[in-house]
Formats: C-alpha cells, structure tokens, sequence
C-alpha cells in the first residue's frame, strides 16, 4: 500500500515540484527585465516574450498538474530549443559538468511527460485532459 501510494502519488507530485519551481523561477527572472523582453539582447523580442512568459506559465501548470504532460512538452522544447540556440554545434564538445543543468531539466521535463501529473494534481480531478491513473473504458458490445 505504502509503494503504491508513494509511486501513485508523491512521485509525480516530487518531479512536478523540482520541474514547476525550477521554470517559474526562471521565467520569473526573465520575465522582470523589462516584462520579458530584455533578457537576452541577441534575441528579438517576439521570441523573448514567448520563452519568458511560456516558461514560467508552463511551470505554474506543472506545478498544479493542469496539463501537465502538454506543459511538459512545452518545457522539454524550451529548454532543448534555447539551448541549441545558445550553443549551436559546440554543444557536442561541451564537458559534463556544463551539461549537467540541461541534462536535468530535460530529464525531468522528459519523465515527467512519459509519467504523467499522478493522483494529487488537476489533471486527475478531471481539470485537464490525462489519461493518468484513470480505468480504460470497455468497449461496447
């Protein structure tokens, strides 16, 4: 009972909150130079405002689990796009210890999408769409 309430339950919620806070916190601070269209001067704003604002919406969405897997999705994007975009093909000679913060969020973005919001989110409320933790219907006859 233990592991199931542990695998059900407070696993999803433990990576909702690291994946969550880690993008609300990110895109908080993008987000106060200049509303989010300051944070990196290379970028034009149109895309500036779209990461800014997307991740930090899409962090709140995790964080509550509404949409989860599709807020995930939008993370797994963000942070795959802007890293490329930032290092384009050096990316390939970078040690490990540079990966390591983009390995994490991508891994967490990752398991996140493939696991799914869990029991204790909106998404299995019936907030959003998820088939997480939900009974497949039986066909009719």
């Amino acid at each position: 009972m233990f592991e199931s309430f542990c695998r059900e339950k407070l696993g999803p919620l433990t990576l909702r909150l690291a994946l969550g806070s880690v993008c609300i916190y990110h895109g908080f601070l993008k987000i106060m130079i200049a509303g989010g269209t300051a944070w990196q001067p290379g970028l034009p704003v149109t895309w500036q405002l779209l990461l800014a604002w997307g991740e930090l919406t899409a962090g709140l969405a995790i964080l509550v689990g509404f949409y989860c897997r599709l807020a995930a999705t939008g993370v797994l994007f963000i942070t795959v796009g802007t890293f490329v975009w930032w290092q384009g093909w050096h990316v390939f000679r970078l040690s490990f210890r540079a990966l390591e913060p983009f390995m994490l969020l991508l891994l967490l973005s990752l398991s996140l999408q493939l696991l799914g919001a869990g029991d204790l989110s909106f998404d299995r409320r019936g907030g959003g769409k998820s088939s997480a933790g939900k009974a497949p219907r039986k066909a009719a006859a």
